[in-house]
């Protein structure tokens, strides 16, 4: 395996960001999916073209758009991984704490992300 899953991690933090984020893009799979939790109890999901998409557009707003991931929790098994983390998203001056799942396979030896599921709390 070329990449460990830290280094997967730390790409996907370290690339998301406006100058980078087309590089963060290659990251994920093709078909990558997305999926979050609604207060009102539905689930919106993304593809990866919309997924992108809406990270370009809140980037495009200019406010400073940053995540931070704590208490990361990593399974690693041969050519398949699950990452359990919790992360705080700042939207210019809002924080918004929250809990994601994120599976991740190696594509030719290469761990890219397949899924994200995220909610924020409360």
């Amino acid at each position: 395996m070329a990449q460990s899953v830290p280094a997967l991690l730390e790409q996907f933090i370290r690339l998301y960001a406006p100058d980078s984020l087309e590089r963060w893009r290659t990251l994920f799979l093709p078909g990558f999916a997305a999926a979050a939790t609604n207060a009102d109890g539905s689930i919106t999901t993304w593809t990866l073209e919309q997924f992108y998409e809406r990270q370009r557009a809140l980037f495009a707003s200019g406010k400073p758009i940053r995540e931070v991931l704590q208490n990361t929790e990593t399974t690693h098994d041969g050519r398949l991984a699950c990452v359990r983390s919790e992360f705080v998203w700042t939207d210019g001056d809002v924080k918004r704490p929250g809990r994601l799942m994120m599976l991740i396979a190696a594509e030719h030896g290469e761990l890219k992300i397949q899924a994200l599921t995220f909610s924020y709390a409360g």
